[in-house]
């Protein structure tokens, strides 16, 4: 179950921070959310995130259907 989510949040090239985002903006168009950082690294992977966006409704749907929630 573990690697099959982490295939999904690092399709496309993400980091598995950048798939953690691209999940939650995936949730809905309202939702933002605020990363913390502590580097400057930490930071250049936050924005990067937005090169790649939310995760696409089938991939959300993948999910679900992962944590048998569909």
């Amino acid at each position: 179950m573990r690697d099959a989510i982490l295939e999904i949040l690092t399709s496309e090239g993400r980091t598995v921070a950048q798939g953690a985002l691209a999940w939650n903006w995936g949730r809905t168009p309202q939702t933002i959310p605020i990363p913390g950082f502590r580097t400057v690294k930490q930071v250049e992977e936050n924005v990067g995130a937005m090169e790649f966006g939310p995760l696409t409704p089938e991939q959300m749907s993948q999910i679900e259907v992962i944590l048998k929630r569909a």
